[in-house]
């Protein structure tokens, strides 16, 4: 996939006509910039998407504030639906017109883990806005297979949350969540929430939702979790007091650092499993490792989605099960993506999904 400047020669020589778009790129860390930018050209087996929303996530405010490590110049973005508006030659299951979500992570598609289907550990690959250019643009190109469509009932803001749900989804394949089980969830941001609503969906009684903001503790209320705010009581007290004194049986932490994970260690059940859904430092802090041999627990990770997460994050919202419409707090257009960056990175107790929008 070309990199910012690379598809074409930039700036054209004299007399040349290239088309353009425009693109917000960061050259270094928060120093990020609308500019004119080559349209993408179209290869074998690829798809130029007309971009319609964007969502801003934790990693794309790593990224602009240097915390991730990019290939610099980028076009930032990742979490994004669109229109088909050109597909190359050999392009199989996608037409002009087609509306699409978009699946962030590169992949090789020929190496160990790709074949196993577990192209979200390919050694090989990588991620839009990160590695290669992303979607904070009017447009970006992407292999057939990683445009999936999407229906007409999914509106492409909502659709921006399909990305997370996806991740969610890969999450939950190792969790295997059976009725009854109980389940706590430590934090309750975008990702956290649809933790939340998805467990309750599996069938888990009851699920516990952990934060500080009852305003978000109100929505996951709505989607059938019992709130604890944890600003107010001792979570693991409550969790432990809830269950009879024995722990959840399973506990999501969605919050990604080391004092919520203890807690999550704290609160779980002997024997119990807990997912580090959150991405934590390379060094956590006052980390419980008695409790892992006292508890005899089980710690699982989970990092992006497979592609067969899509299918089923845009079944359970088209069955209704999961209402994607709460999630998206601020909107801004193209212009204002430092903006919306800014947001998120100075207030995110404020925000749930914040929404980059390009044309109609």
């Amino acid at each position: 996939m070309p990199r910012v400047n690379e598809s074409q020669t930039w700036p054209p020589s004299e007399g040349d006509t290239i088309d353009t778009m425009k693109a917000a790129v960061l050259r270094a860390p928060y120093e990020l910039r609308i500019e004119d930018v080559p349209r993408p050209l179209v290869p074998r087996g690829h798809a130029l998407v007309r971009v319609r929303a964007t969502a801003v996530c934790g990693t794309d405010v790593g990224v602009y504030k240097g915390k991730v490590a990019a290939r610099l110049p980028v076009i930032q973005g990742h979490e994004s639906t669109g229109v088909v508006a050109e597909v190359g030659e050999g392009t199989v299951g996608l037409e002009v017109g087609d509306r699409v979500v978009l699946n962030s992570v590169i992949f090789c598609r020929h190496c160990a883990f790709c074949y196993s289907g577990k192209v979200n550990l390919c050694p090989n690959g990588g991620l839009m806005g990160r590695e290669v250019d992303g979607t904070f643009a009017e447009y970006v190109c992407v292999p057939d297979f990683n445009a999936i469509p999407i229906p007409d009932s999914i509106s492409h803001e909502d659709g921006t949350s399909l990305i997370a749900l996806a991740t969610v989804f890969q999450a939950h394949e190792k969790l295997s969540i059976t009725p009854g089980q109980s389940v706590a969830v430590i934090g309750q941001g975008a990702a956290g929430l649809l933790q939340t609503r998805l467990s309750v969906v599996s069938g888990a009684e009851p699920v516990f939702a952990i934060t500080r903001s009852q305003w978000k503790l109100d929505i996951a209320e709505s989607f059938g979790a019992t709130p604890i705010v944890a600003g107010k009581v001792d979570p693991v007290a409550a969790v432990v007091a809830a269950t009879g004194g024995v722990g959840a049986d399973i506990v999501i932490e969605s919050v990604g650092s080391g004092s919520t994970l203890r807690q999550a260690m704290q609160m779980v059940r002997p024997g119990g499993t807990v997912l580090c859904f959150g991405i934590m430092p390379a060094n956590v802090d006052a980390f419980d490792g008695y409790a892992m041999y006292f508890k005899e627990l089980t710690l699982l990770g989970s990092r992006g989605m497979a592609p067969n997460n899509f299918s089923s994050a845009i079944a359970i919202v088209e069955s209704g099960r999961l209402d994607l419409g709460p999630f998206v707090t601020h909107r801004f257009g193209l212009g204002q993506t430092k903006e919306a960056l800014d947001l998120v990175d100075r207030e995110p107790g404020r925000t749930l999904r914040v929404v980059v929008t390009v044309g109609d």
